[in-house]
């Protein structure tokens, strides 16, 4: 009872002191709680959610940067990649963690929030100024790539104003027209068209934009693809047009639509 009492004491003096403690007194409240001050219980702490811990590992000197010897992920990887959102917030507030970390397998804290679909945890991290909004993710998809698919507006045009990459193609060489082609969303086209987004881009089977928006039959998204230049005589690597994909998967009104570019 009287450790439980002392650490509840040390514990609401911390609270009560600075943001920012001195390390000694860091330190020890860390003893206090259990930890040992090295990498291990650094991750311990995070991985338990023990937000006063994580803050004197910080307070105490150690790199919020850190990296786990097994995965290469760094604390704030790690706990993106669960949906802790107050720790991954707790870990930015200092300012100093790397949001654009890359693990071994070159992914970093928002390319996991986002096949995860934390969406808090990828909000706050999309907000950090220091973002690469180019990173990559699951099969080398760009986050801009990751939000079209999912149709979110609000989130492209941010990251259209901060530089994105709207050519940029993943794994299989689809990019975010390919994307919003295959959605039919118009206004996202529309965004990425904007930016010179290359209305003939070709993916790894020789795939258009227009050839997916003729697969899908989303006529609108066809007629702003061709108002851009997309040229309804390229084929595929199977020497398909966008009109012959149209007939292929019986979308009549599209393959009339190509039949008058012809």
């Amino acid at each position: 009872m009287l450790l439980f009492l002392l650490v509840a004491d040390v514990s609401i003096h911390y609270w009560q002191t600075n943001t920012k403690s001195q390390p000694g007194a860091a330190k020890q409240i860390l003893k206090l709680r259990g930890y040992e001050f090295d990498d291990t219980s650094f991750f311990d702490a995070a991985a338990a959610r023990d937000l006063m811990a994580i803050r004197a590992f910080l307070d105490g000197g150690m790199n919020v940067n850190t990296r786990r010897e097994s995965d290469g992920r760094t604390v704030l990887i790690n706990a993106a990649a669960r949906g802790d959102l107050l720790v991954v917030k707790t870990l930015l507030e200092r300012g100093a963690a790397d949001v654009n970390a890359k693990d071994t397998k070159g992914y970093t804290a928002l390319s996991h929030a986002l096949q995860a679909h934390y969406d808090e945890v990828c909000e706050l991290l999309l907000s950090q100024p220091r973002l690469d909004p180019n990173a990559r993710g699951l099969n080398g998809a760009t986050t801009l790539m990751t939000y079209v698919w999912r149709e979110r507006k609000d989130a492209v045009q941010r990251l259209l104003d901060r530089g994105a990459d709207v050519n940029a193609q993943d794994n299989d060489g689809d990019g975010p027209l390919h994307g919003a082609a295959q959605t039919g969303n118009v206004e996202i086209m529309d965004l990425l068209l904007a930016k010179d987004a290359n209305a003939n881009s070709k993916n790894k089977l020789g795939g258009t934009p227009l050839m997916w928006a003729a697969v899908y039959g989303h006529g609108a998204a066809a007629r702003r693809l061709l108002e851009h230049g997309a040229d309804p005589k390229l084929k595929d690597a199977e020497g398909f047009t966008a009109r012959d994909w149209a007939i292929k998967n019986k979308r009549e009104d599209v393959a009339r639509l190509l039949q008058r570019t012809r």
